[in-house]
């Protein structure tokens, strides 16, 4: 438990230029930042370490030891203050899961007379994201992959990377995700339902957007509602759900892309603040039944931490570059991404130098 209460890392310097308009002494601004910092950590560890104590915190994924190996060490932490040890390359995927896309579902869905979205890791990925931390530089880099991205997934020719997913798997989803960005290491992956989002954003408090233009939307055969005003507002996770999944605006994966990064964008300011971090054992006390991953609390709680300390500015967020398929390419709508610009532009973002 003492480990726990000594997560602090170094103040990051790029944090640390000073306004003329703050006239308080440097040393009294250093020692009552750390002590925010002391009360925050101390409580989330002591509240995870009390999770750990009295259940399993998050599902774990059955990786063979091949598929393990593809991820290598996954321990990320440095020391007793679990400091960020090396840059790291993390596979993030919102699932959206039908009872027809797993073999477990509950036989109460069949008599439902609509598709539920059910609690498991099964399906398609509806959202990838490719996070690189990286303390050397200390940035955060975010790559969102169009789930139509048209590229080679192992063992089965060309797809659409969000099968990747339902055919093998976290592994396989990682495993073509590097091969489309020229074999880089990915180093762990964590998988969320979108159950799992909407109690996240609600544990959060919900999120404030500014909503592009009106959505309204409706598939009975799923019971997916949508019905969002334009203008800014704060939305529970339902509605924050609605923004994710709408897609009918006629402007494909980059439309939905758009809608995800001010949702994530949201997420990242609400989640980062001090207030939000207090209550953290309390918020993956609520998901974690819904998150599958194969790190660790101490690395995801590196990953958090390091998180606290980046400038948001310093926080990137990337599109893989390509092109929406033309009706006499393919019968089915693609992602062609553009091999070129993904050398020159985007793997440099993600590439151990």
């Amino acid at each position: 438990m003492e480990k726990f209460k000594e997560l602090i890392h170094k103040e990051n310097p790029q944090t640390n230029s000073v306004s003329n308009k703050n006239t308080q002494p440097k040393s009294s601004r250093g020692f009552w930042g750390n002590m925010v910092k002391v009360a925050i950590v101390s409580a989330v560890a002591g509240g995870l370490f009390g999770l750990l104590l009295n259940s399993k915190p998050f599902k774990q994924a059955n990786l063979s030891p091949e598929e393990a190996g593809f991820f290598g060490d996954t321990a990320i932490g440095r020391g007793q203050f679990l400091e960020l040890n090396r840059p790291v390359n993390i596979l993030v995927m919102g699932m959206s899961v039908l009872p027809t896309d797993t073999k477990n579902a509950s036989e109460d869905t069949k008599d439902l007379g609509y598709l539920p979205q059910v609690n498991s890791f099964d399906g398609l990925s509806d959202v990838m994201l490719l996070i690189r931390f990286d303390p050397r530089s200390n940035k955060i880099n975010i790559l969102s992959i169009p789930r139509d991205t048209r590229t080679e997934i192992e063992g089965y020719g060309l797809r659409k990377i969000n099968s990747a997913n339902r055919l093998g798997g976290a592994y396989l989803s990682a495993k073509s995700v590097s091969h489309l960005l020229g074999d880089i290491d990915i180093h762990g992956f964590v998988r969320i339902n979108v159950l799992g989002v909407g109690k996240l954003i609600d544990a959060l408090g919900g999120v404030t957007v500014n909503v592009p233009k009106d959505l309204k939307y409706q598939d009975d055969s799923q019971h997916l509602y949508i019905n969002l005003k334009a203008g800014e507002q704060h939305l529970d996770g339902d509605k924050a759900l609605q923004l994710l999944r709408f897609r009918n605006d006629g402007r494909g994966d980059i439309g939905r892309i758009e809608r995800q990064q001010l949702v994530m964008q949201a997420l990242i300011e609400q989640a980062l603040n001090p207030g939000t971090l207090a209550r953290s054992p309390v918020i993956i006390g609520t998901i974690k039944d819904n998150i599958d991953t194969n790190l660790n609390l101490d690395s995801l709680l590196t990953l958090v931490n390091f998180g606290v300390q980046t400038n948001r500015s310093d926080i990137q967020m990337l599109t893989l570059p390509g092109r929406v398929s033309n009706g006499r390419e393919f019968v089915a709508s693609y992602w062609l991404p553009n091999e070129e610009e993904i050398d020159a532009t985007i793997a440099p973002y993600f590439e151990d130098y």
